[in-house]
């Protein structure tokens, strides 16, 4: 279908369902918990800033995940269900894509996680966002069968950079100048959700109470 053979699309969604291992909407920092808890004005007092430790905690978590998709994209390799790389230029792109699309679903992550300093309560905005992130990340259909505004929005979106750019660069659906300018568009999103993050945290921060000595 549109050129593609049914072997890189089984590769495909093997590699996607195995990079949500590391890239997935369902996992997030414990700030809700831990603002209900009164546990974030203790994060206060160390040396690092809070949302550094969020992240630092996120990344580690997720860190524990990394065994696994070797392995298990090992074994997929040699069952038929997944593919080599389509070229050295994409086998070196690949972990920096990977790293990328980890850096962007935790910087969303820990965005999603700041808004409990105005609710308390964030599951109703965890569950749309873990259903809007799945399907414009690629996830579940690839960005090249989907209808061109679907297509469009998706692009425009930061999700895309979690799912579908790993991808798309292991099998080669980018190559040449486009993975210089899909890990590009992976920076900038680190960038402005970075900033992003700053900026909410530079308020977030203003809104913490804490009683007792």
């Amino acid at each position: 279908m549109d050129g593609l053979s049914l072997t890189t699309m089984t590769a495909y969604a093997t590699l996607t369902t195995l990079q949500y291992q590391l890239v997935s909407p369902w996992r997030f920092s414990p700030i809700d918990q831990r603002v209900r808890e009164g546990k974030v004005a203790v994060d206060l007092l160390r040396p690092i800033s809070f949302p550094g430790q969020m992240l630092a905690g996120q990344l580690g978590w997720t860190s524990a995940a990394v065994p696994v998709l070797l392995v298990a994209l090992s074994f997929a390799l040699l069952i038929g269900a997944g593919q080599a790389p389509a070229s050295a230029a994409a086998g070196f792109a690949y972990p920096v894509a990977l790293i990328g699309a980890l850096l962007v679903n935790q910087l969303l992550g820990l965005l999603l996680g700041m808004v409990s300093f105005w609710t308390l309560e964030v599951s109703g905005a965890l569950m749309a966002y873990r259903f809007v992130a799945q399907f414009f990340s690629g996830a579940l259909v690839p960005l090249w069968f989907m209808p061109g505004p679907v297509r469009a929005a998706a692009e425009w979106l930061p999700f895309q950079a979690t799912a579908y750019t790993p991808a798309a660069v292991y099998l080669g659906q980018v190559e040449g100048a486009g993975i210089a300018a899909a890990l590009g568009v992976q920076l900038a999103w680190i960038a402005a959700l970075g900033a992003l993050a700053a900026f909410v945290w530079s308020r977030a921060r203003h809104r913490v109470m804490s009683q007792g000595g």
